[in-house]
């Protein structure tokens, strides 16, 4: 049976890494952009703005574990997921200090819930790049960051 270690010995840094890199670069401006919208006191009403930048908080979400999938074949799910956890951690931790700075509160419930979502959109996302590691494998594709089993210097098969 699978335990936490187990996940944990999966993880290959340069993937998780180069995945939450992608998916900062694309969240943190949609991020912004929400959060700045979000809080119209104007009475306007920017909710197909505030939906749009979710959508692509979605994406880089999709990306990001699909480029850590695609270079973790040995455990594409993982590293995803990892890979949308962390870029998430790094823009909700830096959300909630502003929060708590303004005095707002923070909702435990919606951090849960978006956890786990980000979770389970940077594992969709994994299974996409998996897909397109082994098909890139099975080509011959001569990218060493592709095919490779999750640890560095180790041929995939």
């Amino acid at each position: 049976m699978p335990n936490l270690r187990d996940a944990f010995d999966a993880l290959h840094r340069p993937a998780v890494l180069t995945g939450g890199a992608w998916c900062l670069l694309i969240a943190v401006p949609a991020a912004v952009v929400q959060s700045v919208l979000a809080d119209d006191d104007a009475g306007t009403d920017q909710s197909a703005w505030v939906f749009l930048a979710s959508a692509v908080i979605i994406a880089a979400y999709l990306l990001g574990g699909a480029m850590a999938g695609r270079r973790a074949l040995d455990a594409p799910f993982v590293n995803g997921a990892m890979a949308a956890l962390s870029a998430f951690a790094v823009v909700q931790g830096i959300g909630i200090v502003v929060r708590l700075a303004r005095g707002d509160g923070v909702s435990v419930v919606r951090l849960v819930f978006n956890v786990l979502l980000a979770a389970s959109i940077g594992t969709v996302g994994a299974w996409f790049g998996a897909r397109r590691g082994v098909a890139a494998q099975s080509a011959g594709a001569s990218d060493a960051s592709i095919g490779h089993n999750g640890r560095d210097g180790e041929p995939a098969g």
